[in-house]
């Protein structure tokens, strides 16, 4: 069987976006890959059926490259629409889309200028400087995360973040208080566990604060354990080879191997929700049932994971109001059905223009909650 491979290129943003598809005949996979200035942003792969004939590969191929190209050629379209809308909200929303996509200098722009329409958008705020470390702009990330803090000091995320700035920025004492204040609010919050291990190893390694040498390889064996019980995902075979390290005093290699844990836990957690929001903010009229199901589940986990977190609970209610939305379109279009099997059910038509004048009331309502952001 033959290697095929595809590549597109786009220029927007005075930057070069590559779109290169191909197969693999030995892993018998197909993979998708976004490079941007070269460098490699997003990528999916997948595997086809093992008996399967060349031109039907060839036809995957083509089919997933056309399917990426079209993505982020309709991602940068809708880019320049919301930029220049004026409407915070919704460069919120796009910021999503290209912040999971590690799209990360559009997010940036994005989430700016959110911040910049409107007042005390901590949300904005918050991924703003997810964004900056991600970039690798320490000081921008510490200032945001700072802000968003300042404005929900009981968001046990939000410390979380402002602790990994910290972590980046080498101000291990001041990163450890808030990993001490986010478990403190959440006492089940496995990254702040987790990033609390992690400080104390880079802080011994470092040589840097003498307060946090304390009793550290054994506080971080209890901070790695309890992050791992809390969220199991966690277990893979860099954590058990970590904790192997951390009982062998080989701080290096312990570190590298637990940070390999908490990238490839991020990593996971990136590229699964990914799709999610490129299609909430690209097209926000045709999400599916699946993907409000799968957001539910996803919400409802954060929830458990982060109780005092508020954006939580207001996104999960909008996600039930779209399920609620969605579930009356399908009763409006069964009863249509109904109607064309047997025109004789007269009674139901006035049913039908009862529950199209609710659906215009549900559009309202749901219309005026996404502009607010509730």
């Amino acid at each position: 069987m033959e290697t095929y491979r595809l590549n597109s290129k786009l220029n927007d943003n005075d930057k070069e976006y590559l779109i290169t598809t191909s197969n693999d005949i030995s892993m018998g996979t197909i993979s998708s890959e976004i490079y941007i200035d070269g460098f490699l942003a997003d990528y999916i792969k997948f595997p086809h059926p093992e008996r399967i004939k060349a031109e039907e590969v060839l036809s995957l191929v083509k089919t997933t490259h056309g399917e990426k190209k079209k993505e982020i050629e309709t991602l940068l379209s809708v880019y320049h629409e919301v930029i220049n809308s004026g409407i915070a909200e919704k460069m919120y929303a796009l910021g999503l889309a290209f912040f999971y996509k590690r799209f990360y200098l559009e997010s940036r722009q994005l989430f700016y200028n959110a911040t910049s329409i409107k007042e005390n958008y901590y949300e904005a705020c918050y991924y703003l400087s997810k964004t900056e470390l991600a970039l690798g702009n320490i000081q921008k990330a510490v200032e945001f995360a700072q802000i968003a803090v300042n404005q929900r000091p009981s968001y046990a995320d939000y410390r979380n973040n402002l602790g990994e700035a910290f972590m980046a920025g080498k101000m291990y004492k001041k990163a450890s208080l808030e990993f001490e204040r986010a478990i403190n609010i959440n006492l089940y919050y496995s990254d702040a566990y987790f990033n609390y291990g992690l400080v104390l190893l880079l802080n011994a390694l470092n040589n840097s604060n003498r307060e946090l040498f304390s009793n550290f390889l054994s506080k971080s064996f209890d901070y790695f354990t309890k992050a791992s019980l809390i969220y199991p995902g966690y277990k893979i075979a860099s954590f058990e080879r970590g904790l192997k390290a951390l009982k062998n005093k080989d701080l290096k290699r312990a570190y590298e191997l637990f940070r390999n844990v908490y990238e490839n836990k991020n990593e996971h957690y990136r590229r699964k929700y990914a799709s999610y929001y490129m299609k909430s903010a690209l097209l926000p009229q045709n999400i599916t049932e699946q993907a409000v199901w799968d957001r539910i589940y996803f919400l409802k986990e954060e929830i458990n994971n982060n109780p005092t977190y508020v954006d939580l609970y207001a996104e999960l209610a909008r996600c039930y109001l779209e399920q609620g939305k969605i579930f009356w379109e399908k009763g409006i279009a069964q009863y249509k059905k109904t109607l064309d099997v047997n025109p004789d059910l007269v009674r139901l038509k006035s049913y039908i223009e009862s529950a199209e004048d609710v659906l215009k009331t549900i559009d309202m309502v749901m219309n005026e909650v996404n502009e607010q952001g509730y």
